[in-house]
């Protein structure tokens, strides 16, 4: 069995990626619009974007020093 340690650095470079491809997915969301229709193509321009939405609120929170240490150790 093994362990997989992720440092933050690791996991904002993690969610960077994912941001990027759902920034490009949106990107080519238009040209799919004659096999999806003008209604689903609104529905995942949203979703994307709510999802990039959170992905950089969740950036924010692990880029922000912690007022407090968890009182838990190793």
């Amino acid at each position: 069995m093994f362990s997989i340690i992720m440092t933050l650095e690791d996991g904002l470079e993690l969610i960077e990626n994912y941001k990027k491809g759902l920034e490009k997915f949106l990107e080519t969301l238009p040209e799919q619009a004659v096999q999806l229709g003008s209604e689903m193509i609104q529905i995942l321009t949203l979703n994307s974007k709510n999802e990039i939405k959170n992905l950089e609120s969740i950036q924010k929170a692990l880029k922000r020093p912690q007022k407090y240490e968890s009182g838990l150790s190793e």
